[in-house]
């Protein structure tokens, strides 16, 4: 028999880490409740130790992108707490066991972390704090102090045993109800009875009345969904660029590829198609096609969209960089993104192969017929999805919104009043209403933000401090020195960066560049610690 003042010793210690989590105290305290309860109905003996891996389940699904300070109490003890409720949710989930009474080492393993990952997760909330601080970085001491004087009181207790003794006489119900079944049955197993239940004709009539009744109701329902082939029904002002676009026969992006592949003598599936593309805004379209056939070569080639006819072709020497073994085929990967994403009516705009340290995997774009873009990205070896986004072309911008140079100038300055040279930034976009930026800084660190493109202040913010074990290192900016060079290009050149990030290649520390001009493609990875290059990769847009 579980005593109450252990039962309200383990709540009070959870209580912290939930309703930071959630963002309530009174979910908070709700959710303890259910995760106690849980851990009494499933490991009686270790329920303590389950009660936190119970609540981080808990937590892990409901823990909200976003929420609000009003659910805690305008307390100034509390206040070094509320900062929290604006981080992301891994972020948010990672604070709040710091500032619990829960060890960290036990805290990792409830979270099936290690030590080191966990705390890994902590830094990097921290880092948050400081961004969000402009500056002024949190200490841990004061805001496990403040977590202390979250309120908790009689209610509180009162509600907590309540709602366990509430879940024991559930489960005590549903063992008798268990029970007693199992006993009809036996009672009733050896023969039949010969008995027969009567309906009566009412009850016949009703239940055929509710069957019609859903059956025209979900009609009505199928009738008012949108159907991707409709594509004469969208009021999207792309409408009649995109209807041009699925009615101009274009050969598909597997079609071009076996063109080029028979080309040079063999087939699709023994060439390693790097980079493949449909150029829809050129006359006429085409599709630009870079791969390998032997460790080697490298092939660029140019297909008229609609023909298929080649109307270039360039073989030049090239070091093979990409490891294809234990990829599944193309065509199974197609067909993944095609069913993971629910979309059979597409255009394939866009196909590249890539790896790094952690995953290999395929990016796609693809067009839907209600002008969506979607960007795919499916694992080359088990053809899981990894990421999935869709933007809609037809989404109108507000009129009154700042420069994407002052958005850059309002991220920047929340860092620490960094200039553009001191930084890479890797995105720079408009959506809707909001800017979303994202730079790294020339110790790897990397930010992504979302900042309102009227009033320029910040919406959230992510940054992923570097995890590398580097003693020397020549810096992010002196590789972006290097790999210009490389490309002959210059600072004043236009030039996008698409990537910019330490990484692990072959045992040792890479810097990872992407970058394009208006005319080509570049991959460049550098060494971090004598700038090295060890890989150089370019290619036509």
């Amino acid at each position: 028999m579980v005593s109450e003042q252990a039962l309200l010793r383990c709540a009070k210690s959870l209580f912290p880490t939930a309703a930071l989590c959630l963002g309530s105290l009174s979910d908070g305290r709700s959710t303890i409740t259910e995760a106690i309860a849980a851990a009494l109905r499933n490991s009686p003996d270790t329920w303590e130790s389950d009660a936190i891996r119970q609540l981080i389940r808990i937590c892990r699904f409901r823990t909200p992108t976003r929420v609000a300070p009003s659910g805690f109490p305008k307390d100034d003890t509390l206040l070094p707490l509320l900062p929290i409720l604006n981080l992301p949710a891994d972020s948010r989930r990672a604070i709040a066991l710091a500032v619990s009474d829960i060890p960290t080492t036990e805290a990792a393993i409830a979270a099936d972390l290690s030590t080191a990952e966990l705390e890994q997760k902590i830094e990097k909330a921290l880092r948050q704090l400081t961004f969000m601080q402009i500056g002024k970085p949190p200490v841990l001491d004061d805001l496990q102090t403040a977590a202390k004087q979250i309120p908790w009181n009689d209610t509180d207790t009162e509600l907590l045993l309540a709602g366990i003794a509430e879940s024991k006489e559930a489960q005590y119900a549903e063992h008798n109800t268990v029970t007693s079944r199992e006993i009809k049955h036996i009672a009733t197993s050896g023969k039949a009875t010969g008995k027969t239940v009567a309906i009566p004709l009412w009850g016949m009539i009703l239940g055929i009345a509710i069957f019609i009744a859903l059956a025209i109701a979900v009609l009505l329902l199928w009738s008012n969904l949108p159907h991707p082939n409709a594509a004469a029904q969208t009021n999207s002002p792309h409408t009649e660029e995109v209807v041009s676009l699925f009615s101009a026969s274009y050969i598909s992006i597997e079609k071009a590829q076996e063109i080029a592949a028979q080309d040079i003598g063999t087939d699709a599936a023994n060439v390693c198609f790097l980079n493949s593309k449909l150029v829809t805004d050129a006359s006429p379209p085409h599709y630009i096609l870079n791969f390998t056939v032997r460790p080697d070569k490298e092939y660029e080639y140019t297909l008229d969209a609609v023909s298929g006819s080649i109307s270039s072709r360039t073989e030049y020497n090239a070091k093979m960089l990409l490891d294809t073994t234990g990829w599944l085929p193309a065509e199974e990967i197609r067909n993944a993104a095609r069913s993971q994403t629910g979309l059979q009516d597409v255009l394939f705009l866009k196909e590249k192969r890539t790896s790094d340290s952690e995953a290999a995997y395929y990016k796609f774009e693809l067009l839907d017929a209600y002008g969506k873009l979607y960007s795919v990205q499916i694992d080359a070896r088990n053809a899981m999805l990894m990421k999935y986004s869709v933007e809609e072309l037809s989404a109108k911008e507000p009129e009154n919104i700042i420069s994407l140079a002052q958005a850059k100038a309002r991220a920047l300055s929340r860092v620490g009043d960094l200039d553009l040279n001191q930084v890479i930034f890797t995105k720079r976009k408009l959506d809707g209403g909001v800017y979303l930026l994202a730079f790294t800084l020339d110790d790897g660190t990397q930010y992504l933000i979302e900042l309102n493109a009227e009033t320029g202040s910040i919406n959230t913010i992510d940054i992923h401090p570097v995890s590398a074990e580097i003693t020397e290192a020549i810096g992010l900016l002196a590789a972006r020195d290097a790999a210009l060079r490389m490309a002959r290009l210059t600072e004043q050149d236009p030039v996008e960066y698409t990537k910019a990030k330490i990484d692990r290649s072959n045992g040792t520390y890479v810097y990872e560049l992407e970058f394009q001009t208006p005319e080509y493609e570049y991959e460049v990875s550098i060494n971090t610690s004598d700038g090295t290059i060890q890989k150089y990769r370019v290619w036509h847009r």
